[in-house]
């Protein structure tokens, strides 16, 4: 017990002679500020290069749990394809600790905030974040990402306005085959960042009785195609029976 002590004690001095951190972490600290940069360039290529094949990464994502690099990279192009101007700041870098000693280890971990523009919205992203990074043979071996990644999209998602179209159709089958992925319908509303959600009336006796909510981002370009001749003729072809339709927007109380 006494030597056990002994070696702790041998360690904890080693630990202050170094200013407390293990040997590797300067070292460490810049790899990771390296990859930061690279992320915020946008630079995949050269971010990847900071991580070792086998990385696992606790991912951001709700239920995400624990990822490979492959997995990685593929949520960080997405990223960079869809936010411009990244940049991260009030970063406040830590030493990190072997779990089991609770001695400095050569990890990495830091808080900081990033910043974004995302792109379908124009709309600044500001996330609050906390990251670790642990090291194998001077590459990232383990890594994790912790921040609201579902009030992230919620924050910067385009402003949506909803809209019903209320209408009997002359088959509900049909009607609703037009909103397949490949019709027209859908593929010309999807063009326009429109989303649809189709509904048909409960009452069996009024089967053909439909309704479709949009959500809409663009109002402008949904009101004017609404209301062209080519709309009425994709409603017609579609079955919709015209002098029974009623447009309905969502109102704010």
């Amino acid at each position: 017990m006494k030597f056990y002590h002994f070696i702790l004690a041998g360690a904890f001095l080693a630990s202050c002679s170094s200013g407390g951190n293990h040997a590797d972490y300067a070292t460490n600290l810049a790899w990771v500020q390296s990859a930061f940069a690279a992320h915020e360039n946008e630079d995949i290529e050269t971010w990847a290069a900071h991580f070792a094949d086998n990385l696992e990464h606790e991912s951001p994502v709700y239920g995400g749990g624990i990822i490979d690099l492959t997995e990685q990279k593929e949520q960080i192009r997405i990223y960079h394809e869809t936010f411009d101007d990244i940049t991260f700041t009030e970063g406040v870098w830590l030493p990190g600790v072997d779990p089991e000693t609770g001695l400095p280890d050569g990890s990495v971990r830091c808080y900081g905030k990033w910043t974004s523009t995302f792109v379908p919205s124009g709309k600044t992203a500001i996330l609050n974040a906390y990251h670790y990074f642990s090291f194998t043979d001077g590459k990232i071996s383990q890594s994790g990402d912790f921040f609201d990644f579902g009030g992230l999209m919620d924050a910067v998602a385009p402003d949506v306005t909803t809209f019903v179209a209320a209408h009997d159709v002359q088959d509900a089958s049909a009607w609703m085959a037009s909103w397949m992925p490949g019709a027209a319908d859908y593929e010309t509303f999807k063009a326009m960042g429109v989303s649809a959600r189709l509904f048909q009336s409960a009452d069996p006796s009024n089967s053909n009785g439909t309704a479709v909510l949009f959500d809409v981002t663009d109002v402008a370009a949904f009101g004017a195609y609404t209301s062209s001749p080519e709309g009425a003729a994709s409603a017609e072809k579609a079955g919709v029976k015209m002098n029974t339709l009623e447009f309905y927007k969502e109102q704010t109380p």
